[in-house]
């Protein structure tokens, strides 16, 4: 319940995409303290907050919550009184499942101070948790109070699994990406922005600096609107309009990044490549469980990028200067480059009327018109 308590509340870190049940890798674990460990009857059924009384009493909240129940959280909600009003129980309760980021998770069961040993135990998100086997608990080495906030957060982390709320983090630098802006970094940097949602902080002042170009500056309001709406439903944004990320910043983003050369060696050189591994070759990585786990999940970027590579118009060309050079407009790319298109579906964000920027020779205008039709019709057929 620490949503008055943690400080990490008014401060979103790391909002992250949803991933459905179907992308998800599970594993049985034997652990006794995970066996014991469990969410009060009926609490992942669905309605199962909204068919609580109102008030919400004590033995309401134990019943539901079971293993979850902090005392020291339901004091502070409560106020002494016995019972909480319902949309206050509730909205505490959905605040705890959507916390941001591993760390403020952490946080509301107060044992953040173990984070760094449980990244390096390969645990990025909540329901990473109740995956770890007693060996890799005990390299931990809980304290007596520790282990009560421990059986906590794992019965959390397995109500979590159980009703399919598994957020990965999804980093700056994988968010700017997708929106083909990875060149405003070092300024967003310089501006004090870490992460994605400091973005929500800067002013239109504040973006002037950035020196955007002119479809870069598009992009920038579609990807801040989008913004908002992630952060308001805790998912990352689906604009069909976006880029899949490289190969680089994907493996970085899912702390994979010690299989670039391993995969390299397969000839994995694009996201896309990725599908195209069998089992024995996906067998030769290596992966523990838990880094399999985020593999799967981050193969539904790997599948959004094959798709992405089939959308270009003309050929299935996946590079732009492949479709370019289809088209016969290679000329036109330092021109495009300049304007802040850097794939194809940049240039649509260009209205009819500023197609004269490009500087086109007539035949070129005819060439292109019928790339933009082309290009068009191939994104509305995905959206």
């Amino acid at each position: 319940f620490s949503l008055f308590l943690n400080p990490s509340f008014q401060r979103l870190r790391y909002a992250s995409a949803a991933v459905p049940s179907s992308a998800r890798f599970s594993i049985h674990v034997k652990s006794k303290l995970f066996l014991k460990s469990k969410m009060g009857a009926g609490a992942s059924a669905p309605g199962a907050l909204e068919a609580l009384p109102d008030p919400v009493t004590e033995a309401a909240a134990l019943s539901l919550l079971g293993d979850c129940f902090d005392r020291a959280d339901w004091e502070t909600i409560s106020g002494g009184t016995g019972q909480v009003k319902k949309e206050t129980f509730i909205v505490t309760i959905t605040v705890r499942n959507h916390a941001p980021s591993l760390r403020a998770w952490l946080e509301f069961w107060r044992i953040d101070e173990l984070l760094e040993m449980l990244e390096s135990l390969d645990v990025m998100s909540p329901t990473d948790l109740y995956l770890l086997e007693e060996k890799e608990i005990a390299k931990i080495g809980l304290k007596a109070v520790q282990q009560k906030h421990w059986q906590k957060a794992v019965s959390h982390s397995k109500y979590l699994e159980a009703i399919h709320f598994d957020k990965p983090p999804v980093p700056l630098h994988l968010w700017l990406e997708s929106w083909r802006l990875h060149r405003l970094k070092k300024g967003l940097f310089d501006l004090g922005c870490d992460v994605k949602e400091d973005i929500i902080d800067l002013t239109d002042a504040d973006s002037s600096t950035l020196g955007m170009k002119l479809l870069e500056e598009r992009r920038w309001k579609q990807a801040c609107a989008q913004l908002v709406k992630l952060i308001r439903a805790f998912n990352f944004n689906d604009n069909s309009r976006n880029s899949a990320p490289s190969l680089e910043t994907w493996l970085l983003s899912l702390k994979l990044e010690e299989l670039t050369d391993p995969l390299t060696m397969l000839g994995a050189y694009e996201l896309a490549d990725l599908g195209d591994l069998d089992d024995r070759e996906l067998a030769s990585l290596g992966l523990n469980k838990l880094q399999r786990k985020h593999w799967d999940m981050g193969m539904l970027q790997v599948l959004k990028a094959k798709k992405e590579a089939e959308l270009d118009g003309k050929n299935d060309d996946a590079t732009f200067r492949g479709w370019l050079e289809s088209w016969r407009l290679l000329r036109l790319a330092p021109i495009m480059e300049e304007m802040g298109a850097y794939v194809q579906q940049d240039l649509l964000d260009l209205e009819p009327n500023e197609y004269s920027l490009l500087k086109m020779r007539p035949l070129e205008a005819k060439r292109f018109e019928g790339a933009m039709i082309a290009l068009e019709e191939e994104f509305q057929q995905w959206a």
